[in-house]
């Protein structure tokens, strides 16, 4: 069954996927009780405003949500949609954005802050990116989706700490009372449902970090908070990150999928810098239960001389110089199985359920059978084209349905 739905979402031949592990494509509970977790899903007249949430947070692999989408899909078909869920303001703050939604603003902000920028001009939230507007200013901020089922009638803004929005006003026409549910959010319901809205409301000298988009209905939710470039590190830097996941997300279910992105550097601080990450979800999080995934082999450049002879002047008089270049090509990143045995090691001795993406990608020499099979990026060897983020989205969405599902 699994591989028909994988055959379906990449269209490669069967031949070509041999190299996925699928025996391996279960989750290590490591000790870990999801007992609640899976009792949870069978009560949901006591999910919190009847929505059953997960936050998926990575790096520029989550950040498309290609490799998010497939576990909401699979998650909401079989509990309910509960709605799109986070919609981070990528494209204001100027990089990729997922493309089953729109969320732009009338009036170009002051500035803008990503994530993994050394110093952030404007106040950073949750989302990893944000954009600054002036105290006058008014904007319009169009929201929309496109997906069949993702119509919504409530709309969470998520911003810095102010006093929060007053008024809105829908489609010019009907305003709004917006209430300030916690320091980070105003919450605007709307008096019908919508595929698309435009919100006019006061900046406020506010930073505007996204919005989040529900339904009426009881199901589930699917955050994803990916950024480009990402690392533990880079999360840890946001003031009260753990904090504001909990106030505005309100998660049963925390996935972590990082690790890539410490593999291109020092390795000295990846255990610590997990170690504080984890600590402060759990700590602000308490009842939601934590999944740790490992990142699969990847490529990286690396650079060597070549040393040739070249012929100069002519005929009898031609003479030959020694002429040395440098030339880059690719080859297998070895910190990356370094990263993926610390945070598996990690997740068994924090009892902290682990998904070890690297076996069941096909371990070592994956990223050259990914490449052949046309699922990596052959510019970079390191990002997946979007059949293969496809691909590892239904690997994890058969994995957890599996964990929640079993007795």
């Amino acid at each position: 069954m699994l591989l028909v739905m994988l055959l379906a979402a990449v269209s490669v031949a069967a031949q070509e996927l041999d190299f996925i592990n699928e025996r391996a494509n279960h989750i290590a509970l490591n000790g870990a009780d999801w007992g609640a977790l899976r009792a949870s899903l069978k009560q949901p007249r006591q999910w919190p405003g009847g929505k059953w949430s997960v936050v998926h947070i990575g790096d520029s692999h989550v950040q498309p949500d290609m490799f998010t989408a497939p576990v909401r899909l699979a998650l909401q078909d079989r509990w309910g949609n509960g709605g799109r869920g986070l919609l981070p303001v990528l494209k204001i703050a100027g990089t990729n954005q997922p493309v089953d939604y729109t969320l732009s603003s009338s009036i170009t902000p002051l500035s803008t802050a990503k994530l993994v920028s050394r110093g952030w001009s404007a106040q950073m939230g949750l989302t990893g990116v944000s954009a600054h507007y002036a105290d006058s200013a008014f904007t319009t901020l169009r929201i929309a989706t496109t997906g069949d089922d993702d119509a919504f009638s409530r709309v969470t803004i998520l911003h810095a700490p102010h006093g929060g929005y007053e008024t809105a006003r829908l489609d010019t026409i009907a305003v709004i009372v917006a209430r300030n549910t916690c320091n980070y959010t105003s919450r605007l319901d709307l008096p019908r449902a919508v595929s698309a809205v435009d919100l006019t409301m006061p900046c406020g000298a506010s930073d505007l970090w996204g919005a989040i988009v529900e339904n009426d209905k009881r199901g589930v939710l699917v955050h994803a908070i990916g950024n480009n470039g990402a690392q533990c590190a880079s999360y840890n830097r946001i003031d009260g990150f753990a904090s504001q996941v909990k106030e505005a997300l309100h998660p049963q279910l925390i996935i972590i999928s990082l690790g890539t992105n410490e593999a291109f550097g020092s390795l000295d601080g990846v255990l610590s810098n997990l170690d504080r990450l984890v600590t402060s979800l759990r700590r602000e999080c308490p009842s939601a239960t934590l999944l740790l995934t490992t990142p699969m082999e990847c490529h990286k450049r690396v650079a060597r001389k070549v040393t040739d002879r070249v012929p100069t002047g002519r005929g009898k008089r031609r003479r030959y110089k020694t002429v040395t270049k440098t030339v880059s090509s690719f080859a297998v990143n070895p910190a990356v199985r370094q990263v993926r045995d610390i945070i598996l090691d990690y997740g068994r001795s924090h009892h902290i359920a682990t998904w070890d993406l690297y076996d069941i990608a096909g371990g070592s020499g994956a990223a050259a059978r990914w490449l052949d099979a046309g699922l990596m990026n052959s510019k970079d060897h390191l990002h997946q084209l979007d059949s293969g983020y496809e691909l590892q989205g239904i690997l994890l969405a058969d994995a957890l349905l599996e964990a929640l599902t079993t007795k």
